[in-house]
């Protein structure tokens, strides 16, 4: 009869989690409330970065809403310029993800300045973008998103 025995290993960096940045988009991120998009189309700021179009609406963090994410976002592609269902989902797709890999600067700004945004991001362009011209492009509409936050 063989016995065997466990030995307890330390932690090694291979069993350690990965020490990572988050880089998810949650529903949390996402604006549903009718409320908050009606109050944004009425009184929001607009930013325009050819081929998106920003409007923003910048609001005091509160402690007791802290349970809700710092910032919103609403994405949009209108059926005027694309007919087809699956080229608008298509570019709603592609600025999810641009977001979700450079979300940090905005979320480093917000929290920073104690602020709360409420946005909406539409493509305006009447051609389906490439991955690498949409990245560079909202990238520089969360840079100047940044500046209005600091000022």
């Amino acid at each position: 009869m063989i016995i065997l025995t466990t030995k307890k290993f330390p932690i090694s960096a291979l069993t350690k989690p990965n020490p990572h940045t988050d880089q998810s988009l949650p529903k949390a991120f996402k604006l549903c409330s009718l409320k908050k998009i009606e109050q944004l189309h009425q009184s929001g700021q607009l930013i325009k970065a050819y081929p998106l179009r920003v409007l923003y609406l910048l609001e005091e963090y509160t402690p007791e809403a802290a349970t809700t994410e710092v910032f919103q976002v609403l994405f949009s592609a209108p059926k005027r310029r694309f007919k087809r269902a699956h080229d608008r989902n298509y570019i709603k797709r592609l600025m999810r993800e641009v977001l979700r890999k450079n979300k940090l600067p905005l979320l480093a700004a917000l929290q920073q300045n104690n602020k709360k945004m409420v946005f909406s991001l539409t493509f305006v362009s009447n051609e389906r973008p490439s991955y690498q011209l949409l990245e560079q492009k909202l990238c520089k509409a969360l840079d100047l998103l940044i500046k209005e936050i600091k000022s």
